[in-house]
């Protein structure tokens, strides 16, 4: 008896055809949409008890895996907002900074986000991060405009050319 090769064939082609399919699928499920995941909850990594923001200064912390951008911000709390750290990213825009909100959830943002600069000092220092309008006076003009210390020849933060 003998046996054709051809069904062999075909089969090792099919195998190596469904791997490569696979392959490119899985590729374009990972690369078709960015994952900022701006407003995942985050850990703040500090000895502070405390998760929601009470303070009048912002906490950051720059190491926090959760984070694509690895950026967990607690930004002031200018209006007792209940939400905790959250991941953020930079951005030059409000358009930079669509995220996840929940009304459900109270240690989410409800409100969205603002592209605006969290803090004047450390290593964040002037960068415009996208920062839950939870914690932001919104009623007041202007409120996510470049504060004046951040300007050029005002400051000496790294993060202002």
């Amino acid at each position: 008896m003998t046996l054709s090769s051809r069904p062999r064939t075909f089969s090792r082609f099919a195998q190596v055809a469904t791997k490569a399919l696979v392959v490119v699928l899985a590729g374009l499920v990972l690369t078709g949409c960015p994952d900022d995941k701006i407003g995942r909850k985050c850990d703040l990594d500090t000895d502070d008890a405390g998760t929601t923001g009470t303070t009048s200064s912002a906490t950051i912390n720059s190491q926090a895996v959760e984070c694509p951008s690895r950026i967990c911000l607690l930004p002031a709390n200018e209006k007792n907002a209940t939400a905790g750290g959250l991941c953020t990213a930079s951005c030059s825009s409000d358009d930079d900074c669509e995220g996840t909100t929940s009304a459900g959830d109270p240690s989410l943002c409800h409100t969205g986000f603002t592209c605006m600069v969290a803090t004047t000092v450390g290593d964040f220092c002037c960068q415009r991060l996208c920062v839950c309008r939870d914690f932001v006076d919104t009623s007041v003009a202007n409120y996510n405009k470049t504060p004046p210390v951040c300007e050029a020849g005002h400051t000496t933060c790294k993060n202002v050319h």
